[in-house]
């Protein structure tokens, strides 16, 4: 019916966050009620008439508009001229009796492609920011500015990169169907990272001589052996916690951790930690913000039926990310150094074109490390995988039509 559908819906995307900002603003009080029932008014007449509720509280009524029925009347909308000759009963027509419909099929196909989750009571100021989109870009083309060709690059650019990243979602949904035995072959593959473990730790933060001073590691190495020693020797970890920050200004944390997933602590740590055995003392393990003392309390193996989501969200980023590269890497192209130059090629400023990217590498979901004792930095963030992007986003829309 239109033309210019697509770059439409590009746009009001625009404006649907100042759909729900208007909605939310809007009182109950001036939303449209609907009339009772004559049955209603028998019923009531005994005292004042009920109020009636909201109409967005009265899903069926939209129900009962067919799908092909009108819902936007768009009075003097005058196509743009036809390439052919006009006919003599199209000369006589005037603006004021031209007029577009829009249906609810229509409308509801914008509604599902924008904002599928729009609710009910949103859908009136959506709807009139789509006619005022339909008012403008008619304006457009009679204006010949679809033409230009600038306007016509960008429309081929947003085509392009709409189904690049609805294709990359494609290839993510069918990935994620990943078969049972998949999931019980990585399970088995992989028991190590499945490893839970009960534990108590021991921060022994590092000793300063004088303030201003750098901290004085071979002090602070021989009170955390001294510790550890006696924590081996099985005295209690949450006493030799508040001796280990006697002469420090914070608090004592505590020494009980809970539960801990490999892989929640800092590398070094977790490879020694989980090489202990139920009941060992871990040596004291040096760290830049002092030295940790841990004792594995128990160790088990997750069940499968409790991490079979998580691996089953592991292979789905997997297998997606290897599709999409594996597609991203099937055409190389070739540059003419001539007018490139031979430097090698960078990433363009803002990201200007999308395209379809990796998902980020799979990682295993797991339980939030241990937060950082007093003086202690907070774990680094895990490097991001290279290549892996965020997923295409649409250009940015057109400014809203000035009233």
């Amino acid at each position: 019916m239109r033309s210019f559908t697509l770059m439409l819906i590009i746009c009001l995307g625009s404006f649907i966050a100042a759909a729900q900002a208007g909605s939310s603003q809007a009182s109950p009080e001036s939303t449209p009620q609907t009339s009772p029932t004559p049955g209603e008014k028998r019923g009531n007449q005994a005292g004042p008439p009920a109020k009636s509720p909201p109409a967005k509280a009265q899903p069926s009524e939209t129900k009962e508009v067919p799908p092909d029925a009108p819902v936007i009347t768009l009075k003097g909308l005058c196509p743009p001229p036809a390439a052919k000759p006009a006919t003599s009963a199209a000369k006589a027509a005037k603006p004021a009796t031209c007029k577009d419909l829009v249906t609810r099929k229509e409308l509801e196909l914008v509604i599902d492609t924008v904002r599928p989750n729009l609710q009910p009571g949103q859908r009136r100021m959506l709807a009139q920011q789509y006619a005022e989109l339909l008012v403008m870009a008619n304006a457009a083309t009679k204006a010949g500015t679809e033409k230009e060709p600038k306007v016509q690059e960008q429309i081929r650019l947003s085509k392009l990169q709409i189904l690049a990243s609805t294709y990359s979602r494609e290839v993510q949904q069918k990935e994620s169907e990943v078969p049972p035995a998949d999931i019980e072959k990585y399970y088995k593959e992989h028991a190590a990272q499945y490893e839970q473990a009960k534990l108590l730790r021991i921060y022994v933060p590092m000793v300063t001589a004088e303030e201003g001073k750098p901290p004085d590691t071979a002090a602070t190495k021989i009170v955390a052996e001294k510790l550890q020693q006696r924590a081996a020797a099985g005295e209690d970890f949450d006493k030799l916690q508040k001796e280990a920050f006697a002469s420090s200004k914070g608090t004592a944390p505590s020494a009980d951790l809970g539960e801990r997933r490999r892989g929640t602590l800092p590398p070094k740590q977790d490879e020694a930690v989980f090489a202990l055995k139920p009941g060992e003392v871990s040596p004291a393990l040096e760290e830049a913000s002092g030295f940790y003392i841990y004792k594995m309390v128990s160790k088990e193996q997750i069940p499968l039926d409790k991490v079979q989501d998580e691996i089953k969200g592991t292979l789905s980023r997997e297998r997606s990310r290897e599709a999409v590269e594996k597609l991203r890497t099937s055409v190389k192209p070739t540059f003419n150094e001539a007018y490139f130059g031979s430097a090698p090629p960078l990433p363009p400023p803002g990201g200007e074109l999308g395209g379809p990217r990796p998902p980020a590498a799979p990682t295993a979901p797991s339980p939030q490390p241990p937060a950082a004792a007093p003086g202690q930095p907070a774990a680094p963030a895990q490097p991001a995988t290279p290549g892996a992007t965020e997923a295409p986003k649409p250009p940015p829309p057109a400014p809203p039509p000035s009233k």
